[in-house]
């Protein structure tokens, strides 16, 4: 049986295990990209890239979990993905405001950790409320 065609009932088993093992790649892609751009002789480009392999991997990761989930499971997903994109990215640009105020400049990488966190602590919050409204 193809994975896509696997029991949903294994879909959010299967899409944490991937996602570690995923976040678990970027943490030593991040981790090792200053060193391989020092010894990339000449790839110094390519090899700055290199943390957003698991980046494009752990999209791949989210898709595959959104197509084993069955039809309740995708609406409370891309519920939950809306809001805490909505929250992330008015978290970034506020932050952008506040440089003007003398905070230092925020790198564009801490674009992708900030959203996954908001998206985390959303996905907690409303895992919470739709337990306390059973």
């Amino acid at each position: 049986m193809p994975r896509t065609a696997a029991p949903v009932k294994y879909a959010a088993h299967a899409y944490i295990l991937e996602l570690i093992v995923v976040q678990g790649l970027y943490v030593l892609a991040a981790a090792s990209r200053h060193w391989l751009i020092a010894h990339a002789d000449g790839w110094a480009l390519a090899a700055g890239t290199v943390p957003a392999i698991p980046i494009w991997l752990t999209f791949a990761v989210l898709w595959r979990y959104y197509r084993r989930i069955d039809e309740f499971a995708r609406l409370k997903f891309l519920q939950t993905l809306a809001i805490s994109f909505g929250v992330g990215s008015c978290l970034l640009v506020t932050y952008s405001y506040l440089e003007d105020a003398g905070l230092p400049p925020l790198a564009i990488t801490w674009a992708w950790p900030t959203l996954a966190v908001s998206w985390a602590l959303t996905t907690a919050i409303m895992q919470i409320v739709q337990q306390s409204e059973k």
